[in-house]
């Protein structure tokens, strides 16, 4: 999770949301497996040998610069093998001699002594997992895993497009992965580079991941439901957990979002350059055709596959710089090229939103940017100007099952006060 934030952050992202215009709780939905839905505390029971817990006070320290874990733990007041001890007792769940700049410990305390008898290590940044290490009865440490008992409460939200989706994040609740994920649904139908627009609205269902005791909302979760308007038509998606526990979106058609293609092989960016018969190249000061498009995306970004097919080529070609071909089939292929890494090898298969490499400017490239083009019959093709096909729907064995799903959970979503008066017609299937 944390890398997927670092990634998201790079970027520049052009779709937004307004102020939160509109949230409810609304009924539990049906038991359904979750892709994040946090695991119960599987943790051994204390040893019958426990003493009564010592009465302790808490503190919370920081690591500071070329800081390490025993020199931290010195500072608090343990011994040097003390120090070890604990890290040694602590690394079956977590190697604490890892800790970076900026992370926090808990220190606890003995109430009466000051002497450590402890601490707290979180082990996500929403307070869900934790790793507790402890004096045993023999003043040795010992460390467990514990969970936080969660509860999930369905809301609905709903917004408007006006500036910037990140910068309006923290005032929604919203995390990097919420982020994505929403954007994620509507992938292959939207794309979130070019086709955004002012005004454009959306809808979402999702777990609130709520303390179970203290009611404290923890984060968003899961995506149950969404709508998102474009220009006036209307996106669907409805997830479904079919009965081989594989996850889906599709419309009320029962058709998938899924389609042959993503509509971009970066997640957020903005065109620099489309697709042209005669541009002025930036580096060769003449012109030329632009066979492609640039995205405008910062060095290290992740580059995806926008379909399933063979790596043809992966390697330096000229302006290219470092480039990735992948051919998708006998009619269509993709290539990626200035990438700052490879991430694939020649006559590998890859699956559609699988990692091909890095945005970066080798070759002829005034900056990092992605140079990506699309192939029909071997020819340079606009890609933005193609539509493709979607894939398979429903199977006719989950149609009663998806149906009965469907009945629940799309009043939810729409029953919800839109972000605009506007009445659009749902996008056909």
């Amino acid at each position: 999770m944390k890398s997927l934030v670092r990634i998201v952050s790079l970027v520049l992202v052009v779709v937004g949301i307004g102020a939160l215009l509109w949230q409810r709780e609304v009924s539990e939905l049906p038991n359904y497996p979750t892709s994040d839905s946090p695991e119960t505390d599987k943790a051994a029971p204390l040893p019958e040998d426990q003493p009564d817990p010592i009465p302790w006070t808490a503190s919370e320290v920081t690591v500071g610069r070329g800081a390490t874990i025993t020199k931290l733990l010195q500072d608090q007041g343990l011994e040097y093998s003390e120090a070890l001890q604990l890290v040694e007792a602590a690394r079956p769940i977590h190697n604490l001699e890892r800790i970076r700049l900026g992370e926090t410990l808990i220190i606890r305390r003995d109430q009466r002594t000051e002497r450590v008898v402890g601490l707290v290590y979180p082990l996500d940044r929403y307070g869900e997992q934790k790793m507790v290490v402890r004096r045993g009865s023999g003043s040795e440490f010992v460390a467990r895993r514990e969970a936080r008992t969660v509860r999930l409460v369905p809301k609905t939200l709903s917004g408007v497009v006006t500036e910037s989706l990140w910068a309006t994040r923290e005032q929604l609740g919203l995390s990097a992965e919420n982020i994505v994920a929403l954007a994620g649904v509507f992938e292959w139908e939207v794309d979130f580079n070019t086709q955004v627009r002012e005004g454009d609205t959306f809808r979402v269902v999702l777990d609130e991941v709520l303390d179970a005791e203290s009611g404290e909302r923890l984060r968003y979760g899961t995506i149950h439901a969404a709508e998102y308007v474009n220009a006036g038509q209307i996106y669907r998606g409805i997830r479904y957990v079919d009965s081989e526990d594989k996850v889906g979106y599709f419309n009320e058609e029962g058709m998938s979002t899924k389609k042959m293609f993503l509509k971009s092989p970066l997640k957020f960016s903005r065109i620099s350059s489309g697709f042209s018969r005669k541009r002025f190249h930036p580096v060769l000061k003449k012109w030329r055709a632009h066979n492609g498009i640039d995205y405008a995306a910062g060095r290290g970004t992740p580059v995806r596959a926008i379909g399933r097919g063979k790596v043809v080529y992966a390697g330096t070609k000229g302006g290219y710089g470092k480039h990735v071909r992948v051919r998708h089939n006998a009619r269509y292929s993709s290539s990626y090229s200035h990438l700052s890494r490879i991430a694939v090898k020649r006559g590998q298969m890859v699956d559609q939103g699988q990692l091909v490499g890095k945005v970066g400017s080798t070759g002829l490239a005034t900056g990092p940017h992605l140079h990506f083009e699309f192939y029909v019959n071997g020819g340079y093709t606009n890609f933005l100007a193609q539509k493709f096909p979607r894939t398979e729907p429903i199977a006719d064995s989950e149609r009663d099952a998806f149906n009965a799903r469907l009945a629940h959970i799309l009043p939810l979503l729409v029953d919800a006060p839109p972000a605009d008066s506007a009445s659009p017609e749902p996008a056909s299937p």
